[in-house]
């Protein structure tokens, strides 16, 4: 028996997902100003409460480019805090060897997950500032960012173009459900429809809102609004993707996601959707070229493929390709993350195969 479809679901929330929010922003063909398209209001934030002068500074890889000092010792330590936002004990590790001041983490919140959840739950560490493209922490005790904090960023957005606007909400609100506030991220989108009933980022946040409070009703009815706002605007489709593959009408999901596969290759967002698509689906072939990358992404990043293995396993099991199954389940063997009952399909899967086909 297959491993059930949430299982599947569960590995791309914690490989890819952000928060309460399914999807990504995608950034707008025509111009932003930096501080919807950069991290300068966080760097601002940070020079006037934190300046960068004898102080250790944690950043995730987005913020790279954004940063002064040397490229190499730049990239060379994006990439190493990279690996332990994956993992919160190899962050406590570095933490305990560098003693940072302060944490800036700029991008979709998916990328460090696991670092957002750890630094929520630590009373070593206070969230101090959030906009609409950066979440920063400093070493408790600090004085805590709360939603009221918003009021300043509302006004210093007043005069700026209204996509501007609904952007810094719709932006800023992702932030909000990454964090636990679905109330002020609500308050935000209902700002940013109102200022711009046709905005469809607005409206697929909206959708990404409903989808992580488990609203799929609201979720398909707000995403198809995001579609009909703008066809071309991909977060929209797979925000209706996802709400599709939730009431089990996969094949209609598998059709909205291979439009997101071509439009946007890559090892992105689209990727995980198209995965737990392609599986409730069986559309085994796709499922296999689709897990393989996913794979091949979570190694380059140090992050656990037991589970992947096991769903691409039984791709291959069910193409009747018993060698690479049994070759994948032992894979998935190997890592100690996986569940109790993940572990024991697995163990299974391999008997049922060494008992059918002589393989070892």
């Amino acid at each position: 028996m297959p491993l059930p479809r949430r299982s599947l679901a569960a590995a791309a929330l914690v490989l890819v997902l952000a928060g309460g929010s399914l999807f990504w922003l995608r950034r707008p063909a025509s111009p932003l100003g930096p501080e919807l398209a950069t991290p300068a209001l966080a760097l601002a934030y940070l020079e006037k409460v934190a300046p960068a002068q004898g102080k250790k500074l944690f950043f995730t890889p987005a913020a790279l480019e954004f940063l002064p000092g040397d490229r190499e010792a730049l990239r060379k330590q994006a990439g190493e805090f990279d690996a332990a936002a994956q993992k919160p004990q190899a962050w406590r590790t570095l933490d305990r060897k560098e003693r940072f001041d302060a944490l800036l983490l700029t991008g979709s919140p998916a990328a460090f997950r696991p670092l957002l959840d750890h630094l929520r739950q630590s009373p070593d560490w206070t969230l101090v500032d959030l906009d609409p493209t950066s979440l920063i922490f400093r070493r408790s005790p600090a004085t805590a960012w709360s939603p009221k904090d918003l009021e300043p960023l509302k006004a210093a957005f007043a005069s700026r173009p209204k996509r501007e606007q609904v952007l810094m909400r719709v932006q800023s609100a992702d932030r909000l459900v990454a964090i636990g506030e679905p109330g002020p991220a609500r308050e935000l989108l209902d700002e940013a429809i109102k200022i711009d009933p046709s905005s469809s980022p607005a409206w697929t946040e909206l959708a990404c809102l409903h989808a992580a409070q488990g609203q799929w009703e609201k979720a398909l009815e707000t995403s198809e609004r995001a579609v009909q706002c703008d066809k071309g605007y991909l977060p929209a489709l797979a925000a209706k993707a996802n709400a599709l593959f939730a009431y089990g009408k996969f094949n209609e999901a598998l059709a909205l996601t291979r439009q997101l596969i071509e439009k946007e290759p890559g090892d992105g967002p689209n990727l995980y959707l198209h995965a737990k698509v392609t599986h409730a689906a069986h559309a085994y072939a796709e499922e296999i070229e689709t897990l393989l990358k996913i794979i091949s992404v979570a190694e380059a990043r140090s992050m656990p493929t037991g589970t992947w293995r096991i769903f691409l396993a039984q791709a291959y099991g069910a193409t009747g390709q018993a060698e690479p199954a049994l070759a994948q389940f032992e894979a998935a063997l190997k890592e100690s993350t996986l569940s109790e009952k993940e572990r024991a399909f697995a163990e299974k899967a391999i008997e049922r195969i060494k008992s059918r086909e002589p393989i070892l």
